[in-house]
């Protein structure tokens, strides 16, 4: 089971009430996870694989706040049409098929919201995406790019971008045997001929998915509006990881907006 950590009181002012950890300390059991640690700084505990949603500090205070009655049944989260198209090349069939997006809009990267979304990525990649194979994610400053966008597999040498952290044009197949991520992921299209690659409407490199994002569109404390693809191998399991995605970041405020998907 993988083990989590939380901020005791970013977890506390999430859910709206201040509480002591002796006072949670039974209540957390009720989940069906198993604490390691509570005190006045932290919370660790493991979380079982078929509870994803517990992974971040945000899906965790939502499940705690049905617990403790403060409110109980499904939340709702409302959608909007962001009237922006995503096309899906027949050419991923045979690399990596699903895909899903979404928009948040209004959302501030800066203190604890930015650790909690580089941690939940994180752990989804580890645990739910079977270390990226099974779905990947990747989380782009909107501002950068023009929709629609375009999902579709390359040849190793076909293009070039700046991946992310780095400061040079390279191919796909370059990125796999130089980039630190490219190396310690390439086992994930090992025998492949085409790689999986998202574009924008001005042929701007978004992602080179399950591997690097560019460099154009990195998050930044001044990002507002977000775009996010996930892309994998299981229709269910990609849907899961947007759902839980968008909902840990529209607990701290962000509005989510639907991205349609379409055949090319």
């Amino acid at each position: 089971m993988p083990t989590v950590e939380f901020n005791f009181q970013d977890l506390s002012q999430l859910i709206g009430r201040r509480f002591k950890p002796h006072e949670l300390k039974d209540r957390i059991s009720m989940l069906g996870t198993d604490l390691e640690d509570i005190n006045s700084k932290s919370i660790t505990l493991e979380v079982f694989p078929d509870r994803p949603d517990l992974l971040s500090v945000e899906g965790f205070s939502r499940a705690l706040e049905g617990v403790l009655r403060i409110n109980t049944g499904l939340k709702d989260y409302p959608v909007k049409e962001s009237g922006m198209k995503l096309l899906v090349d027949s050419s991923v069939k045979n690399v990596r098929p699903f895909i899903a997006s979404g928009i948040m809009r209004g959302v501030s990267i800066t203190g604890e919201n930015l650790i909690s979304l580089m941690d939940i990525q994180e752990k989804l990649h580890i645990t739910h995406g079977r270390n990226r194979k099974k779905v990947a994610i990747g989380v782009h400053d909107l501002s950068r790019i023009e929709p629609p966008f375009l999902y579709r597999a390359v040849k190793p040498n076909e293009l070039r971008f700046i991946p992310l952290d780095m400061h040079e044009e390279l191919t796909p197949g370059e990125i796999l045997r130089r980039h630190p991520k490219g190396i310690g992921y390439a086992y994930v299209l090992q025998d492949l001929d085409r790689y999986p690659i998202i574009l924008d409407k001005n042929d701007n490199v978004l992602s080179f998915p399950p591997i690097i994002n560019g460099e154009l569109t990195r998050v930044s404390d001044n990002t507002k509006d977000i775009f996010i693809e996930i892309t994998g191998m299981e229709q269910r399991a990609v849907n899961q990881a947007l759902n839980i995605l968008v909902t840990s970041i529209a607990d701290r405020g962000g509005e989510i907006q639907s991205v349609e998907i379409l055949p090319r």
